[in-house]
C-alpha cells in the first residue's frame, strides 16, 4: 500500500471515530463564560514546508497542529500530541503523553499560529483540532468554558466550525435556552469579539 493510501485510510478511520464520539455525547444546557481555569490546552498551527510533497500528491499542503497543556495556575507544559491536516481532513496523529486532566475541571483552549500570516489551511486545522480537543476533555468529565483564538482568524475559524455542524447561537433571545450536545464559547485574544457556537447534529 502506498504512503498516500495509508494516510487516506487513517483519515477515514479517524473521521468515523470522531463522528461516533460526538453522537455519544449527552445534551447539556448552555452556560456563560467562566474565567477561572484549572487547565489551559494550547493548539499551535504550523504549515509544513516540503512535507509529503511528492510529485502528484493530493495530500499537500500539510498543516501540523501541536497540542500541549499546563495547569491554569502555572507550571510545567506537557506536550500531548501533534495532529496533521490537509485542510479540514485529519491525516494522522503522533501522541506523546496522555491527556492527564482532573475530573470536573474548568478548561480553556488557546489557539495560536506559529508563523504569520496564517493560511486558510491553518484555520481549517485549528477549527478541527478545537472540536477534537473539546471532545477529549468532555469525555474525561471536564468543561471547556472558553476557546481563545487570534483576533485575525476568529471570523474564519467560526466559519470553519460549520463543517463540524457548529452554528452561532441566538444571542438576541437570552431568555430562550439553547440545548446542544456540544457548546463552544469562542473569544478573540483581545476580548473584543465573542461568539457562542452550538452543535446542530445535522447540516443546516
Amino acid at each position: 500500500m502506498s504512503k498516500n493510501k495509508r494516510w487516506q485510510s487513517a483519515a477515514v478511520v479517524s473521521s468515523a471515530a470522531f463522528s461516533l464520539a460526538i453522537l455519544l455525547l449527552p445534551p447539556v444546557l448552555a452556560e456563560g463564560l467562566d474565567r477561572t481555569y484549572d487547565w489551559i490546552i494550547s493548539i499551535e498551527t504550523e504549515k509544513m514546508k516540503g512535507y509529503l510533497d511528492q510529485k502528484g500528491s493530493t495530500l499537500k499542503p500539510i498543516v501540523k497542529a501541536t497540542v500541549s497543556y499546563k495547569p491554569g495556575s502555572g507550571g510545567t507544559t506537557t506536550k500531548f500530541e501533534e495532529l496533521f491536516y490537509h485542510n479540514w481532513i485529519a491525516l494522522g496523529m503522533r501522541r506523546y503523553k496522555p491527556l492527564s486532566l482532573g475530573n470536573s475541571d474548568q478548561v480553556a483552549i488557546v489557539v495560536t499560529h506559529k508563523q504569520p500570516p496564517p493560511t486558510p489551511e491553518e484555520t481549517n486545522a485549528a477549527a478541527n483540532a478545537i472540536v477534537r480537543i473539546f471532545v477529549d476533555a468532555y469525555l474525561k468529565g471536564n468543561a471547556v468554558t472558553n476557546v481563545i483564538v487570534p483576533d485575525a482568524t476568529m471570523g474564519q475559524i467560526v466559519q470553519n466550525l460549520k463543517q463540524a455542524n457548529f452554528y452561532p447561537g441566538n444571542e438576541d433571545a437570552p431568555d430562550q435556552p439553547n440545548f446542544s450536545s456540544l457548546i463552544l464559547h469562542l473569544e478573540s485574544a483581545s476580548g473584543a469579539s465573542k461568539q457562542t457556537m452550538f452543535y446542530a447534529g445535522v447540516t443546516r
